[in-house]
């Protein structure tokens, strides 16, 4: 059996930008280039937990959830999703969580940090990465990988820069707004959307790619082209 291992946020961008470019990578090991993120976002979303680690983020903005923020970079990795249709491919899941949020009754969050502007059409594409991440923790591929039994939901943490500052010491810096972004656990939906539609897609012939898939028109002006087996 071919063990495919999916990274989360597969689910949020390549899934949904690109079918073919998603097959082409986990069934013939072809990545597309990675996209240039600007160093900054890392630098926010790094220091944003480095501050704030251990603490409540309701103490510091009352329209943060009421719970600690724990568990930062820490490594997930799923057990196998199979479709008894499809017995020689099987799926996991394995990714980096940005944080865990635990409440005051003992409960959990996996969160994920953005640091953007996100209005509803974007929300729902980050769905199934933090679901991805949530399947994880509660069905760990092993006893050695990060885990938790008690979920009780999970989100985005989001800055959205509004202004840029700077002092008279020539220091600069961002001043904008944290939103949180909550979504309802539906696991068996994640898993059915694996079983039912991802597994007999990966099990499938390769797609034809988009004419809108920025990769693909840039490859056929070197002569490429598709052939449908």
């Amino acid at each position: 059996m071919k063990e495919i291992y999916i990274s989360p946020s597969d689910f949020a961008f390549l899934y949904e930008e690109s079918k073919w470019g998603f097959h082409s990578k986990y069934i013939c090991g072809i990545k597309r280039p990675p996209a240039i993120m600007p160093k900054i976002f890392n630098i926010i979303d790094t220091s944003i937990k480095t501050k704030y680690i251990g603490e409540n983020l309701n103490r510091i903005n009352k329209n943060l959830p009421d719970a600690k923020l724990t568990g930062k970079d820490s490594w997930v990795a799923s057990k196998a999703i199979v479709n008894e249709n499809f017995p020689d491919l099987s799926i996991k899941i394995r990714g980096k969580i940005d944080a865990v949020l635990e409440y005051a009754d003992g409960s959990h969050a996996i969160i994920d940090f953005k640091t953007s502007e996100i209005n509803e059409k974007f929300l729902n594409k980050y769905k199934n990465q933090l679901y991805a991440y949530s399947y994880s923790v509660l069905n760990p591929e092993n006893s050695s990988k990060f885990s938790l039994d008690n979920l009780k939901n999970t989100g985005l943490l989001v800055f959205e820069p509004e202004e840029f500052h700077i002092d008279y010491n020539d220091r600069a810096g961002l001043k904008g707004n944290f939103k949180w972004h909550e979504f309802e656990l539906k696991l068996d939906e994640f898993e059915n959307f694996i079983v039912n539609e991802l597994i007999p897609f990966l099990a499938g012939p390769e797609p034809e790619p988009s004419e809108s898939d920025n990769y693909w028109t840039y490859l056929k002006q070197f002569g490429f082209e598709y052939v449908k087996e």
